[in-house]
């Protein structure tokens, strides 16, 4: 299997030859990339390393394990990381005050309502006057999307009872049976999915209800600009090593399962749960596309949770998306 994936990606122009390894090493350009534990990008790190792509790329990826995305944040500001996985809406933000972040999409896989599988709970017409856990606070991005969603139906899911907090703390709840329903990133849908819970409505469907083309891609590759340019080959490196991960990913059961114990899914249900969400929301977009879509998100968050739901974001500031790997845009 891996002579197979080491063909296809040589094909695709994503593989150095083995006898250029040694050279390309010495020239590497390193990258220092944020991670969580657990978390998806971690699976592709650990994917470019092993099959030698980010030197393929001249570029040496090094990761460094984040508590959270707040750590991320902080890592990226400080100079601790050179790359961290964050948000656009953040990105946006900084950039917008004078920060030269810029911003490369990722993934498109955001998460769901769901609800226990015996529920009468058959969408968000069904919620108002029910326990509802919403993962993050009363500003996260999926939850502003979903309120918008059922308020176009005529629904006000304000009127829920709802509880704000951590995802395993409302996994454990819904669960226990103290909440009738969560909203919930999309690893810990995968799992409750996979432990028997019913996916009620997923933040894509109500992007899609809302006019968007799908699940807008608010998970990337946050940097800065400057740094970029001091080292011209990290980001163009980064992204076509993390392409090539993705076409291994895509085509490789024997890499899931080396990458398995990365996931913290030894059952298989939660393990095939996870892969499947992860390559469903692998999508790229030219540059064009994304900065509509960013501008409607931006509007709809506005318009849902007020200017502070974005720290008084008003517009999306010029040159803040990177181009696609693929080199639209």
């Amino acid at each position: 299997m891996r002579i197979a994936r080491r063909s296809l990606l040589a094909g695709l122009g994503l593989l150095a030859l083995p006898a250029g390894r040694g050279a390309a090493a010495a020239t590497a350009t390193p990258v220092r990339l944020g991670v969580l534990q657990f978390g998806t990008v971690q699976w592709v790190a650990d994917t470019i390393r092993t099959e030698g792509l980010d030197t393929a790329q001249q570029i040496a990826l090094q990761t460094t394990v984040l508590a959270n995305n707040d750590a991320g944040r902080i890592g990226l500001m400080a100079g601790s990381v050179d790359v961290a996985v964050l948000d656009w809406p953040f990105a946006a933000l900084q950039r917008s005050k004078g920060t030269d972040l810029k911003f490369a999409a990722f993934s498109d896989t955001l998460g769901a309502v769901m609800a226990p599988a015996g529920s009468a709970i058959q969408g968000l017409a069904d919620l108002p006057g029910k326990r509802l856990g919403v993962a993050g606070g009363p500003t996260d991005k999926s939850w502003l999307l979903v309120r918008a969603a059922a308020r176009k139906q005529g629904i006000d899911l304000t009127k829920a009872d709802i509880a704000f907090g951590a995802p395993p703390l409302l996994t454990g709840r819904l669960q226990q049976g103290s909440l009738d329903a969560v909203l919930t990133y999309w690893t810990f849908a995968a799992r409750l999915q996979a432990a028997g819970a019913r996916q009620v409505v997923s933040v894509e469907d109500c992007a899609r209800a809302l006019g968007l083309p799908g699940a807008p891609g608010l998970v990337g590759f946050a940097f800065h600009e400057s740094w970029a340019q001091a080292n011209p080959a990290a980001v163009p490196g980064l992204l076509r090593a993390v392409s090539a991960a993705e076409h291994v990913l895509r085509g490789s059961d024997a890499e899931w399962d080396r990458i398995r114990p990365l996931m913290n899914a030894p059952d298989p249900a939660v393990f095939e749960a996870l892969r499947r969400r992860f390559l469903g929301g692998l999508n790229h977009r030219p540059v064009a596309e994304q900065e509509k879509i960013a501008a409607d998100v931006l509007a709809i968050l506005i318009a849902t949770g007020g200017p502070d739901a974005v720290g008084g974001l008003q517009a999306i500031p010029p040159g803040l998306f990177w181009p696609d790997v693929d080199g639209t845009g």
